[in-house]
């Protein structure tokens, strides 16, 4: 067994509201409707609208790798630096004992023009040649020293991002010592800072240099301390964003970080300053420079929230010894998405007012037509004219129902005028026939005992005449004539006596096989074509049998007159739809009836035939009897069409 189907949201509401008029359930299942589907569209343009800083936070993420490209690609400059530069015969010839004055002034000039902070030329074993207050000795700085040994020992370029302690800085230079001290900010949400403010974070290369017969002859060191170099960070913002700002902030900030502590960056302080020295938050710290891995998720920069991405920078022995950083301020994208979720619940709601207002214009231009016909029907129902209707504007399927409507008022009024017309007809026929039925009697009972007297005397003088003769021919043709008055008289004696049906149950197929078998001689000599359609399963009637013969006696005698001795005569029986009638029609193929007589055709006395053949009181006599048992009879014909009369009797109740 299936379980029982749940009503829906509109069953639900019409339920609720059994006795609300049509235009105000229309009207609240249009504006349900509308609020569902604008509530689902709202919830799901705020569902992708929120799921736009995810977006943003993955682009993010690839911006992060550009980032590094370029990063990378300053780092590859010093190194192109230092391949150009090995190329020239001025270092090679330099490592060779050449003229030391010309190295120094070509290496000075290349570290001024190309903004290096180191530039250092070492032999195959590493001693420094220049820069000359240096010369004979091994690189200061370990960092350095470990990048020229890679250089030296591989026989290839070695490119790589090194720490430089204060020390190592001021043995190069005393004002690289004072460039790369930060002072630590403190900002909320930051880790404490513990670092030494005066080391530097380097990007350095080293190439070896080759003499003429390809024999190593020494490597050429560049670098670029990052320390407050902001330039590098300008050129990574300018390659990936816009120089936007919003509420005086720059939207983008790239960062690059000594261990936690900027020392590059584009951030600005509300003082207007770079954010210098200000430091990285504790958890990307604990993500960034303590587990060596990338962070791609909002967080604070200095003292705002950034959708932000970090991942570490590494020396050339891996370990992390800074990061570089890249941030979107999240009041940007909130603002945004703010304006487009007011934009959309705006939308929303304007669409959702709209959809009410032609929902109910809607509602109004169905029903306004639907009343007018209402109240027309109920104007019909009370008795009141049958006026056609007119409607105004309608939409086109009401419209049709509007002419269907006026369609059906003609319907019913020519229904009803042809109702009244039969009505008034019967009438009078029943009249005419109680007038002629008491005028039948009337006459029957005055003309009877003279014929019988006629006939008497007519037989009596037959006895004493001469079977041959004039005479005699005479006399024949009298009681011809009298036998013919007195089965008028006794026709009007049947149509005159009011005889109750004595009703029984009866198959109706069987009373016509029954009659029929009164006329098959006469069918075979008129050449009659006979065609019997019943059906099977019909219910009983509750009629008198010989009453009924006697019915269909005259319409058969009637068909086999009017088609004049050849022709096809249908008997047809049908149950009645609604049931409660046996209809049997009989469908003759004659002469068929004129319209002006099958107006009288059931009136006494009426015929047809010529003198002699017919009394009119056949039909009549069949009427009076069909009505008597509370049936009807009709016929449908046309001028050399045949005639079809259609009996309908009560079929016999059942007993409960």
């Amino acid at each position: 067994m299936k379980p029982p189907r749940k009503p829906d949201l509109i069953e639900r509401v019409h339920r609720a509201l059994p006795n609300t008029r049509l235009h105000t359930r229309l009207l609240l299942s249009f504006v349900g409707i509308v609020l569902l589907v604008g509530g689902l569209s709202a919830l799901l343009g705020v569902e992708l609208i929120r799921r736009t800083v995810p977006r943003v936070q993955d682009v993010l993420a690839v911006d992060l790798g550009a980032a590094r490209e370029l990063y990378n690609q300053n780092v590859s400059r010093l190194a192109d630096v230092g391949r150009r530069l090995a190329q020239k015969r001025v270092v090679q010839e330099g490592l060779q004992d050449g003229d030391e004055g010309a190295l120094n002034a070509a290496l000075q000039a290349v570290r001024q023009g190309e903004d290096l902070d180191f530039l250092i030329l070492t032999d195959v074993r590493g001693e420094v040649r220049y820069p000359a207050e240096a010369k004979g000795s091994l690189i200061a700085a370990p960092g350095l020293a470990r990048i020229v040994g890679q250089a030296l020992r591989q026989r290839k370029e070695v490119t790589a991002t090194t720490v430089l302690s204060q020390a190592s800085l001021a043995g190069q230079s005393p004002e690289l010592a004072v460039r790369a001290h930060v002072d630590v900010v403190s900002t909320p949400h930051a880790i404490p800072e513990t670092q030494d403010g005066a080391e530097g974070l380097v990007a350095a290369a080293a190439i070896p240099v080759f003499s003429d017969d390809g024999r190593l002859a020494g490597a050429l060191a560049t670098g670029q301390l990052l320390n407050g170099r902001n330039a590098i960070v300008d050129r990574i913002r300018n390659g990936l964003y816009r120089e936007e700002t919003y509420e005086q902030r720059s939207v983008a900030v790239v960062s690059i970080f000594l261990g936690g502590k900027r020392i590059a960056t584009t951030a600005i302080t509300p003082s207007g300053e770079r954010a210098l020295g200000t430091l990285i938050s504790g958890d990307v710290y604990n993500r960034v420079i303590r587990d060596g891995k990338r962070w791609i998720r909002p967080g604070y920069i200095v003292d705002d929230r950034y959708l932000t991405a970090y991942e570490p920078i590494r020396d050339m022995q891996g370990k992390v010894v800074g990061a570089l950083g890249l941030g979107l301020l999240e009041r940007k994208f909130q603002a945004v998405e703010n304006s487009a979720l007011t934009s959309l619940l705006l939308l929303t709601g304007a669409a959702i007012l709209l959809a009410i207002f032609v929902s109910y214009l809607l509602s109004r231009s169905i029903l306004s037509p639907l009343d007018a016909l209402i109240d027309a029907a109920k104007k019909i129902a009370g008795g009141g004219p049958m006026k056609e209707i007119h409607l105004d504007r309608a939409p086109p399927e009401i419209d049709a129902l509007g002419d269907s409507f006026n369609k059906m008022t003609a319907a019913i009024r020519a229904r009803d005028q042809k109702l009244e017309k039969q009505t008034h007809e019967k009438l009078m026929r029943s009249d005419r026939l109680a007038m002629v039925g008491q005028l039948a009697a009337g006459v029957a009972h005055e003309i009877n005992n003279p014929l019988g007297s006629i006939l008497l005397f007519c037989r009596l003088v037959m006895q004493q005449v001469p079977a041959e003769g004039r005479v005699r021919e005479n006399l024949d043709r009298i009681e011809k004539e009298t036998k013919r008055c007195n089965t008028i008289v006794r026709s009007l004696l049947d149509f005159a006596r009011e005889r109750r049906p004595m009703v029984e149950s009866l198959d109706a197929n069987r009373v016509i096989d029954s009659t029929l078998q009164l006329f098959e001689g006469q069918f075979l000599i008129q050449n009659v074509e006979l065609v019997r359609d019943y059906q099977e399963d019909l219910p009983p009637l509750q009629a008198d049998q010989s009453q009924l013969q006697q019915v269909f006696m005259n319409l058969i005698i009637n068909a086999v007159d009017a088609m004049n001795g050849k022709g096809r005569l249908i008997f047809r029986t049908r149950a009645s739809q609604p049931p409660g009638f046996v209809e049997i029609s009989i469908t003759d193929t004659g002469c068929g009836i004129s319209p002006e007589n099958l107006e009288r055709i059931f009136d006494p006395f009426f015929t047809t035939k010529t003198v002699g053949h017919g009394t009119g009181l056949g039909l009549s006599v069949s009427y009076g009897i069909v009505q008597s048992h509370g049936g009807d009879i009709t016929v449908v014909s046309a001028p050399g069409a045949g005639a079809t009369f259609t009996v309908s009797l009560p079929v016999a109740q059942r007993p409960h």
